[in-house]
């Protein structure tokens, strides 16, 4: 059995207990978690990221059962169980499973969410018919693992829906060149792994909490490797998303730079649809 690093799971219980959107809802004078300051927040947040719903097939999933990992604020849990499916929710921090139990009672339906971690998840094997995990299963300090989780997790014939952040995107190339070229070289000469170990620089270009701490624990993987870590799976499809205003696209708004061929062919995140 595969030993997990404790710490690196003990420091996400604490960092990610302000749920991912907190300073977002913030930025949108979201004040409170009555059901019209939420509405107001997953308005943006689906505006925001108008790709989300492609990639999760929110009314197809009515009736199974689907299981989310990394809650953020909750809108996708929300989503999910507003269009039928039969929802369980797991996150390593108590914050999300609150916001999302507190979700789901507003709204006056049924689902439910716990604290742990995928890589321990306290669910029998074969439970689920598709598992939803956006941005979470590159913080859990061993994403090869949480993905062979995932897989054991499944029924046959269900899916994986996940989101990492892509090894080769413009804003890697340009913030960490050297770590890029390094990572490059070693998939060129038959390597397939994660980005070695970033340090807290590289992971608060991507995840900070109201301290302005990074996350404790981020990896970056490109599409070789990440079959190689689904090889298990029967199928894997795998498309790039999102792009911001940061060099070199400062002088573009980001709706119409969505439009362009850019985040397909250097995107931020790597969206995956893995059949077992």
């Amino acid at each position: 059995m595969k030993k997990i690093d404790e710490e690196i799971s003990r420091k996400n219980e604490d960092f990610w207990d302000e749920p991912c959107g907190s300073q977002l809802a913030q930025f949108l004078g979201v004040k409170d978690a009555s059901e019209a300051s939420l509405l107001k927040f997953d308005q943006w947040y689906l505006d925001f990221y108008p790709y989300l719903e492609k990639h999760i097939p929110f009314s197809k999933l009515n009736g199974m059962n689907v299981l989310e990992i990394g809650l953020g604020y909750g809108t996708v849990a929300q989503r999910l169980v507003e269009h039928g499916a039969v929802y369980s929710g797991l996150d390593i921090a108590l914050g999300p499973v609150k916001m999302v139990r507190h979700r789901i009672k507003q709204i006056k339906l049924e689902g439910n969410a716990v604290q742990g971690s995928i890589l321990q998840p306290p669910f029998s094997d074969q439970s689920f018919d598709a598992i939803v995990a956006i941005g979470c299963l590159h913080h859990t300090g061993d994403l090869q693992l949480a993905i062979d989780e995932c897989y054991k997790l499944l029924k046959p014939g269900g899916s994986l829906i996940f989101m990492v952040y892509y090894a080769y995107s413009y804003r890697r190339w340009i913030q960490n060149t050297s770590a890029t070229l390094k990572y490059l070289l070693i998939e060129i000469f038959g390597g397939r792994s994660v980005v070695e170990k970033a340090d807290a620089k590289q992971r608060s270009a991507y995840d900070i909490n109201s301290k302005s701490e990074a996350a404790p624990h981020t990896d970056w993987i490109s599409k070789k490797s990440l079959r190689k870590f689904c090889k298990k799976f029967s199928q894997c499809e795998m498309s790039l998303e999102n792009i911001d205003q940061a060099t070199p696209f400062k002088s573009r708004e980001r709706s119409e730079l969505l439009k362009t061929i850019w985040p397909k062919l250097m995107g931020l995140d790597l969206y995956v649809k893995a059949t077992r």
